[in-house]
């Protein structure tokens, strides 16, 4: 039951040496500069609360997450040549096993939509016990206010950054025409 309900989790096991990139590298730069710039305004951005951070990131992910559904479902019926051959050049694997161009991106639509629903969730419940849990953002408190926020914009940016990932795939690389050989002789 676990595994059915984790399954879109699979994607983070997928393995690909640009993959790290969008998943790990570019939103921990972004969310360590967005946390000092946050951090280091002199009027505070609010956290908590109405037209907060929190408030601002889950009207987005309501949005966002209803349209990974629909590429998630437009990509599992996309019908062209190729969706379903192995990747070129280095393809990702998971488990061990290339996959095909339909697999990885039904299995990064399907982590966005997850993620973004987890998320959303997640915010839901912070902006509805806010006043029970803001003594954790008071002063005596600041190292673990520090890290929660820097951890939420680090999934945040994940998710935003994976989000171009698949653009790319949906823009160009699902559109690309394979190169093909000619042959002169005939």
């Amino acid at each position: 039951m676990i595994d059915k309900i984790l399954k879109p989790m699979n994607y983070i096991g997928i393995k690909h040496s640009e993959k790290l990139w969008f998943d790990l590298f570019i939103p921990a730069f972004l969310s360590i500069v967005i946390s000092i710039v946050i951090f280091n305004l002199p009027k505070p951005i609010a956290l908590l609360g109405k037209d907060s951070l929190i408030s601002l990131v889950n009207g987005i992910l309501q949005i966002l997450s209803g349209f990974y559904i629909a590429s998630m479902a437009a990509v599992a019926t996309f019908q062209k040549e190729g969706m379903d051959s192995k990747m070129d050049g280095i393809p990702p694997k998971l488990k061990g096993i290339a996959l095909t161009r339909r697999n990885f991106l039904t299995y990064l639509f399907g982590y966005l939509a997850f993620m973004s629903i987890l998320m959303y969730f997640v915010g839901g419940f912070i902006q509805l016990s806010a006043s029970s849990i803001s003594f954790w953002f008071s002063e005596g408190y600041l190292i673990l206010k520090y890290s929660l926020v820097a951890l939420y914009i680090f999934i945040v940016c994940n998710i935003l950054t994976t989000t171009v990932l698949g653009m790319h795939f949906l823009i160009d690389k699902i559109h690309r025409e394979k190169n093909q050989f000619l042959n002169k002789d005939n």
